[in-house]
């Protein structure tokens, strides 16, 4: 039997099409996978500097928030504080290949948009590429329905929101 941290291994592994698909597949059929991906709750612990209550709630979120660049990275500040750098370290690798995995499914224009599994995770892009939405706005296209961001610095951000809607 596959598990999850199997499809997460095998993209780590050799990151590509072939074992991205598959990780994807199974985060976006988990039973408590979001397209919006609600990290508050995390933010607040977070701040209040309950570390151990944090990674405990973004566990919580397991599998559904699998390869959100933004729960990894959050999940490895909390391990960190709490002592468990192995663990801290390995979060950062996800969250990194995460965000490479988005950067590499595309090139952010129209005709060959981002691809992404929650909203959330166009946002850690966008702040990966230091840029910031100014505006998002949902077109369609192509059969697509692609969420283009006009950044503040003028340029535009295509993502793929099909599966999304």
């Amino acid at each position: 039997m596959t598990t999850y941290a199997d499809l997460v291994t095998a993209y780590l592994d050799d990151p590509g099409p072939e074992t991205l698909g598959p990780l994807r597949r199974a985060v976006r059929n988990s039973e408590n996978f979001s397209v919006d991906l609600d990290l508050e709750a995390v933010d607040t612990f977070l701040t209040d500097g309950s570390y151990a209550e944090a990674a405990a709630a973004l566990r919580a979120l397991m599998p559904g928030a699998i390869f959100s660049p933004s729960a990894h990275l959050r999940l490895a500040t909390a391990l960190e504080r709490t002592g468990e750098e192995r663990s801290a370290a390995r979060e950062r690798q996800v969250a990194s290949a995460a965000l490479r995995s988005i950067r590499d499914s595309g090139d952010g224009t129209e005709e060959h948009p981002w691809t992404v599994l929650r909203v959330n995770d166009e946002y850690d892009l966008l702040r990966a590429l230091k840029k910031t939405s100014d505006r998002q706005e949902l077109i369609e296209t192509g059969g697509k329905r692609i969420d283009r961001h006009v950044c503040t610095d003028g340029t535009l951000a295509h993502f793929d929101a099909t599966a999304l809607v």
